[in-house]
This record gives structure tokens, C-alpha cells and sequence, in this order.
């Protein structure tokens, strides 16, 4: 979780802004993004967490639309899935945001994902202790989601830190990512490159035989991105 701390500001920055502003010159945009990213994983409790280092490679796939209409939130969705031994899910998060400030070195947004998990498998093959193999799971999260970027002056890099966070009941969800993106205008297009670290940390309290610490889920790496906005 220290691995975020821009996101976590950011976040929290989120609490005390309820009036969402948007540039009235804005027009419609699209943006496509594709994120490869190389993680680690661990499972189970936090005071005897198993490492899991064989999750595969992911990419991540998401697409936002971006309107002039003050009132109606902009509308963001993307899937990654997860594939570890002990565990693996599709992860697709639906997101509704607006844009609190936006300038010329600075922008912030806030909004609200509802995360659904599917096709989850946790505990494959009983490999970890103290609990039933093979808990199948499809759940959804409503999270509070904030993003924000700083443009580095005289340049054309940009720091960038984005963050979901969500708790109910005995399930607690966290995914947050941080780091630098190169923006390359071309024609009517802007292209975009990323460079940072992603972290799921999900505490799922939907398993019989386990509790929400036991079915702690970790999954943090490096990744690289590429989006066009147009």
C-alpha cells in the first residue's frame, strides 16, 4: 500500500470535493488504453501469506467516453484478468467519473466503479492451509474511484497516480496504480505512454472455511501502457 502513496492522496483529496466542474469547451473524446503488466502474487493471511510467483503475465483493456455535459458523469470500463496457481478471476470495472478540475498542468477525478469479479476460482487444489479447495466466486464491489495527473512543465511527461478503493461488510477492495506517461499529440490524436506499478490488494469475505484475512489476495507488479485518445 506505500507503493501508493499519490493515490491515497488522491483519494482522500476526493472526500472534501462534492461539486464536480467540467471545462464547458470540452468536446467528445474516446480513449483506448492496453496495459501489460508483469506481477507478483500472494494469498492467505497476512501473517502467513503464501507467495504465489506464478501469475501469469496480464493485460489490462479499458475504454472511456469523455462528453461536454456537466450534469451526466463520463463513463470508463476495463478488464484484466488474473491467473495465479492458487487462485484467478476476471476483474471488470465500470466506472462513472467526472472531472473536478482540469488545466493545463493539472487534473483531477472523482467518481465511483463497481467492480465485478468473474469466472473467480480461490484456493485451488486445497493449497492453502486451513481452508476448503476449489471456492468458486462471481461477486460485484461498489468502489469510490479518484485519478490524477501533473504535467511536468517544459516537457511532455506527466505523473499519474489512479485509485479504487471500497469496504463492506467483511470484504474490503483495493486497486491502485501510480506513475510517469509521455503524451506524443499527432494530428487529431494523442498518443500515450505509460510506465508504473499496479497493486490489488482484495480482502474477499465470500469464502466458507475462510475469513476476509485468510482470503487476502495481493497482486502487484510493473506495467507498461499504450492508449490513443481521439
Amino acid at each position: 500500500m506505500n507503493k501508493l502513496s499519490l493515490a491515497t492522496v488522491v483519494a482522500s483529496a476526493a472526500l472534501v470535493m462534492a461539486v464536480p466542474a467540467h471545462s464547458a469547451e470540452k468536446e467528445f473524446t474516446t480513449k483506448v488504453a492496453i496495459d501489460a503488466w508483469f506481477p507478483d502474487g500472494k494469498v492467505g493471511s497476512k501473517e502467513g501469506a503464501v507467495r504465489d510467483n506464478d501469475v501469469d503475465a496480464s493485460q489490462a483493456f479499458s475504454i472511456a467516453f469523455e462528453h461536454p455535459y456537466p450534469i451526466l458523469p463520463n463513463v470508463k470500463v476495463r478488464y484484466t484478468p488474473v491467473k495465479a496457481d492458487r487462485f484467478e478471476y476476471d476483474q471488470i470495472d465500470y466506472t462513472g467519473y467526472y472531472k473536478l478540475l482540469e488545466t493545463d498542468g493539472l487534473q483531477f477525478d472523482v467518481g465511483l466503479t463497481l467492480t465485478q469479479f468473474a469466472n473467480g476460482e480461490f484456493n485451488k487444489g486445497g493449497s492453502i492451509p486451513g481452508g476448503p479447495a476449489d471456492q468458486s466466486f462471481s461477486e460485484t464491489a461498489l468502489n469510490m474511484y479518484a485519478d490524477a495527473s501533473m504535467h511536468i512543465p517544459n516537457t511532455n511527461f506527466h505523473i499519474f497516480g489512479q485509485y479504487d478503493f471500497g469496504s463492506s461488510s467483511d470484504t474490503r477492495t483495493m486497486d491502485g496504480q501510480a506513475g510517469v506517461k509521455y503524451i506524443l499529440p499527432v494530428d487529431a490524436v494523442d498518443v500515450e505512454f505509460k510506465l508504473g506499478y499496479r497493486v490489488m490488494d482484495h480482502e474477499f469475505g465470500y469464502f466458507e472455511g475462510f475469513d476476509s484475512d485468510q482470503a487476502n489476495v495481493m497482486v502487484d507488479g510493473w506495467f507498461g501502457g499504450l492508449s490513443f485518445d481521439f
